[in-house]
């Protein structure tokens, strides 16, 4: 009877053991596939992303234009938005802004809306985190300076970024921003392909991409022809604050 007694006992024993090695190897499978999925699981567009366009139905889109470097491009283009008051954005690098405080100012007299294009002209995908956010606080030092207003959106140079860069953008409140339309100004390809380009291609909440640099040579000369053909198409040209007020942002690669 004893003998019996103690193989039960013996029996539960290693019963007993068996289902709380069980339940540990669960515990410990269940933590580790959700660590898995954590890790690969997708972040939101916003956070991958950059800004390109805006989600609406209405023939409305902003003109934007990066500079960086002159003083005969930058107030050639301003002489035509000007004269036809057609509202830009434009994305300024903080050494031109600081060596050009008059030209930044009569841009945002103008009625455009003045954006940064970060301090040092490099890739930020090379930058650490700290060297992003002091790059872009050294522009916006710049930008405040002048128009005394605070950048919150940055075109990163070259149109380099990824999901840390982004982050770190809003870390210190910028909105990574692209564009929908390539005007490809910047690579002089001839004044037919820059107005077949915007026109062709251009669509409700585009966010346009032009330059306002002495190195684009025929952004003055396409310009014109782009405004009118817009206007005749049924577009609404408007800064980028004012686009994001017809929809919901686009974030997409």
């Amino acid at each position: 009877m004893r003998i019996h007694t103690l193989k039960y006992r013996v029996t539960r024993a290693f019963m007993a053991l068996l289902i709380l090695i069980g339940l540990v190897a669960a515990s410990f499978w269940t933590s580790k596939q959700a660590t898995i999925f954590a890790q690969t699981s997708p972040l939101p567009a916003a956070d991958r992303y950059s800004l390109r366009d805006v989600e609406t139905t209405q023939k409305v889109a902003a003109l934007t234009f990066d500079i960086s470097w002159g003083t005969v491009m930058p107030p050639k283009v301003l002489s035509i938005i000007s004269r036809d008051h057609v509202p830009v954005t434009i994305f300024v690098s903080g050494p031109w802004a600081s060596q050009h405080p008059d030209i930044v100012k009569a841009y945002a007299a103008a009625g455009a809306e003045v954006e940064s294009h970060g301090w040092a002209h490099v890739n930020y995908s090379g930058l650490s985190n700290a060297g992003i956010a002091e790059n872009l606080m050294k522009a916006n030092a710049a930008i405040e300076k002048i128009t005394g207003k605070r950048a919150t959106f940055v075109r990163p140079p070259n149109g380099d970024f990824n999901s840390r860069t982004i982050m770190a953008s809003r870390a210190v409140g910028y909105t990574t921003v692209t564009w929908g339309t390539d005007s490809l100004d910047w690579m002089n390809p001839g004044v037919p392909t820059i107005i077949r380009r915007v026109t062709t291609r251009i669509h409700p909440g585009d966010i346009i991409l032009m330059h306002a640099s002495d190195t684009c040579k025929q952004t003055d000369i396409a310009l014109p022809t782009i405004l009118q053909d817009l206007k005749a198409k049924g577009y609404k040209l408007v800064t980028l604050k004012q686009l994001l007020t017809y929809g919901k942002p686009i974030y997409r690669g």
